[in-house]
């Protein structure tokens, strides 16, 4: 097998991946009864301490009037809080609220009991080269940041 071929199976398989866990992520969006780009959101905001707007629109890949439909609709849900940014009072900022963090947190857990039996599969060994690998690509991808 060539690289590209070893390449074009690896992109396969990530898919595959990405797909499976997406699965796992649809379950807490069709519990909730949340958009994609909701639930996209919300993960966003996860880990964050305030985030611009304008920033969570980008982060969307809309634009801010588009997005301030979807902020709205989970603030209402109350999983999602508007504050003033202590630098510039005039600055909006989204963040989460505990209920928006326990509900990322559950979807995030269902998504990794899903992967973590398919590393079950995989000897230690095996495991500890996955690590390493998925290491390397994550600092490459810091990297070109």
């Amino acid at each position: 097998m060539t690289r590209d071929d070893t390449i074009a199976e690896i992109l396969r398989l990530q898919h595959r991946i990405m797909r499976d866990s997406m699965r796992h992520h649809s379950r807490t969006m069709v519990d909730e009864g949340l958009t994609p780009a909701q639930f996209h959101l919300l993960v966003f905001l996860h880990g964050s301490e305030g985030v611009p707007t304008a920033e969570a629109a980008d982060a969307l890949g809309v634009k801010p009037n588009i997005a301030s439909g979807v902020v709205q609709r989970v603030v209402d849900r109350g999983w999602v809080r508007r504050h003033s940014s202590p630098e510039d009072g005039r600055v909006r900022l989204l963040s989460l609220t505990e209920d928006g963090i326990a509900l990322v947190n559950e979807a995030v857990e269902e998504a990794e009991r899903g992967f973590v039996s398919h590393l079950d599969m995989l000897s230690d060994e095996q495991v500890e080269q996955l690590a390493g690998i998925l290491a390397t690509i994550v600092a490459a991808g810091r990297s070109g940041e």
